[in-house]
């Protein structure tokens, strides 16, 4: 067996693919993997198993696949937790598997969307992609996706979850996202809803994503990105360039570039990471990311699963890529963070903001941060289940609400079409106000 620890997820390689004899094991290979590790054991054994007998029962000896999988997602989705997920088999390779052909390589038209109250904008749009090229722009409001109509995706969604706002804001942009990713060199069509209420249909083909592309235990290939830039900070000693560290997930592939970036930040009078976007990855990288922010090794949090406990800590990096001693950064670090910040980024941002060794800017957080473990059922399918629960270094359960920023500062329409962010621009305030002179 194979063991991973990814952005607060544990990957374990199990079950062979069977075909269609494993359908009705899929069902209880992921209730046996629940029951052994999920960390509330008295729902386990009240009335989730009930449900789960139910299930079981309505389906028969000779079930459909796709009469499995909706029993499967009917019981993962009961204790509406995050990191629940099934994934079809024919979204992941099977172990050992390689792609040669460039279709099915991660691809994008560019646009990365939010939700502004039930509106589905534009919120980046990356310079030469495919959209930019089209005349897409921050701020434009997508009102269809191929034929289905974002405002009836928030309708029923509405219909489904009528006390859960901010549930149904981020189901409907992951609606949205899962429609505009794909693989390069396919295509995908949405309709802009313009200034004067006129629709524009654009048809885009995905290009290649930028970045390294990394294949992790049973997840899809990912596209990964690292990336250093700089802002102005008018200081009352005059302007200084502030770097700025974004880095889209939390995989080893990009180690590198973010150790780079982060021993040259040594030197600056301050920093800012920008996390906005950020899913998690690989919970193994974050006490090496803040570990160029502290000198002694503390605690990031914890994590508490069935009989076991893991603590997270720093580790304190003070030899550089050349072997060199250094000191860590003691500057004024400020973090972006949106409602997509989620697992990883979630326990990294929680724990610097406990210890006091960052400012927290934008809006709330995912509140995704449960380690979760995956594994390929009989059927081939993969299953995503949390094992463990979290809490950041004071004892705060980031699980539901996620982390609340500082300073909030959250997005608007206005925003996006001025080229204005709200969220970097209190940073540079901040940072303006805080720098030592």
């Amino acid at each position: 067996m194979r063991r991973f620890l990814i952005g607060a997820t544990l990957v374990l390689l199990l079950a062979p693919r069977l075909g269609a004899q494993g359908h009705l094991a899929s069902l209880d290979s992921a209730w046996a993997a629940i029951g052994r590790t999920y960390f509330d054991s008295a729902l386990v054994a009240g009335p989730w198993r009930t449900l789960h007998d139910s299930l079981r029962q309505g389906l028969g000896t000779e079930p459909a696949l796709d009469s499995v999988r909706r029993a499967i997602r009917t019981l993962i989705a009961f204790p509406r937790q995050s990191h629940f997920a099934l994934i079809p088999a024919d979204a992941v390779p099977p172990p050992g598997s390689g792609r040669t052909s460039s279709r099915g390589v991660p691809g994008s038209t560019g646009i990365d969307v939010r939700m502004i109250g039930d509106t589905l904008v534009a919120w980046r749009v990356t310079p030469g992609s495919p959209a930019a090229s089209a005349g897409v722009r921050p701020g434009d409001i997508i009102s269809h996706l191929d034929t289905t109509s974002i405002a009836g995706v928030v309708s029923r969604l509405g219909t489904a979850l009528p006390a859960d706002s901010r549930r149904r804001r981020m189901l409907a942009t992951q609606y949205a996202m899962s429609q505009l990713g794909g693989s390069t060199g396919d295509t995908v069509r949405l309709t802009l809803r313009l200034d004067d209420g006129s629709p524009r249909a654009l048809t885009l083909v995905r290009a290649t994503l930028a970045g390294r592309v990394q294949q992790y235990g049973n997840l899809p290939p990912l596209a990964v990105r690292a990336s250093l830039d700089s802002v102005p900070v008018r200081t009352t000693r005059g302007l200084v360039q502030i770097p700025v560290v974004h880095f889209s997930s939390w995989f080893p592939i990009i180690i590198p570039d973010l150790d780079r970036y982060l021993f040259a930040a040594r030197g600056a009078p301050g920093l800012i990471l920008d996390l906005r976007g950020n899913p998690g990855g690989v919970v193994g990288m974050v006490g090496g990311v803040a570990g160029h922010f502290t000198d002694t090794v503390v605690s990031l949090g914890t994590m508490y699963g069935r009989g076991s406990t893991l603590h997270l800590r720093t580790n304190p990096r003070v030899v550089n890529g050349a072997g060199q001693r250094t000191t860590t950064i003691t500057v004024p670090v400020a973090i972006l963070v949106d409602d997509f910040s989620a697992s990883a980024t979630e326990f990294f941002s929680a724990g610097m903001q406990a210890l006091g060794r960052a400012r927290i800017f934008g809006v709330a957080t995912a509140g995704q941060s449960l380690p979760a473990a995956m594994f390929r059922l009989p059927s081939g399918d993969v299953l995503m289940h949390p094992i463990a629960d979290h809490e950041d270094p004071s004892g705060r359960r980031v699980e539901g609400s996620g982390v609340t920023p500082d300073t909030p500062a959250p997005l608007t329409r206005t925003d996006l079409r001025t080229g204005r962010d709200a969220a970097l621009e209190a940073a540079r305030e901040w940072l303006a106000r805080t720098i030592k002179q």
